[in-house]
C-alpha cells in the first residue's frame, strides 16, 4: 500500500511539473508575440510615413514644388481657398507655360494631404530650389507666397513661420 502511495504522489508531482512548465511555455509564447506585434507596428508606421513622402519625393520641377507650397499655405485656412486658387493660377500661369495649372493644383491637393505644416516643404524642396532658382526668382517665390497668405487677411501664425522659414532658407 506504501508502494501506491508513493506511485500516486510521483503521478501528481508529474503532472504538477507538466502543467507548470506547460504555462511557462504559453507565458513565453505571449511575450514573443507581443514583441513581434510591436515589431510589425514599427514597420508598418515606417512604411507609412515613407509612402507618405513619396508623392513629395517625386516632384523635380521648381514650378511643381512652387505650387505644392503655394496650396499648402492655402491650406493653413479653414475656409474657402477660392482666392488663393486664383493667386496661384494668375502668378504661375506665366512660369508654367504650356502646363495646366489646374492639373498641377489636384495634384499638389493630393500630394501634400501628409504633410503638417507648410515649413516642413521649405525644407523638402530647399535643395530643388537653390539648385534650379537664381535670386529674382527666388524673390518672386516669395512674393507669390506672401500674397497667397495675404489673401484672406494677415497670414496664421503656420503660415508665418513658413514664410519666415522660406524667407531665411533661399536668401542667406
Amino acid at each position: 500500500m506504501a508502494l501506491l502511495g508513493v506511485l500516486v504522489m510521483a503521478i501528481g508531482g508529474a503532472a504538477v511539473w507538466y502543467w507548470r512548465l506547460k504555462m511557462m511555455r504559453e507565458a513565453g509564447s505571449e511575450i514573443i508575440d507581443t514583441v513581434e506585434r510591436m515589431r510589425g507596428a514599427y514597420k508598418r508606421r515606417d512604411f507609412r510615413k515613407k509612402a507618405a513622402a513619396a508623392p513629395l519625393a517625386s516632384i523635380t520641377h521648381p514650378g511643381i514644388a512652387a505650387i505644392c507650397f503655394f496650396w499648402s499655405l492655402a491650406n493653413q485656412r479653414p475656409v474657402q481657398r477660392d482666392g488663393e486658387k486664383r493667386v496661384i493660377e494668375a502668378r504661375m500661369r506665366p512660369v508654367m507655360a504650356g502646363e495646366n495649372i489646374d492639373e498641377i493644383i489636384n495634384f499638389a491637393d493630393w500630394a501634400i494631404r501628409q504633410v503638417v505644416a507648410p515649413a516642413d516643404l521649405v525644407g523638402r524642396f530647399r535643395k530643388l530650389w537653390l539648385a534650379s532658382l537664381d535670386m529674382e526668382e527666388r524673390r518672386e517665390l516669395i512674393d507669390i507666397a506672401e500674397q497667397v497668405c495675404a489673401v484672406q487677411g494677415e497670414p496664421t501664425t503656420e503660415q508665418q513661420i513658413a514664410l519666415d522659414t522660406l524667407r531665411r532658407t533661399l536668401l542667406s
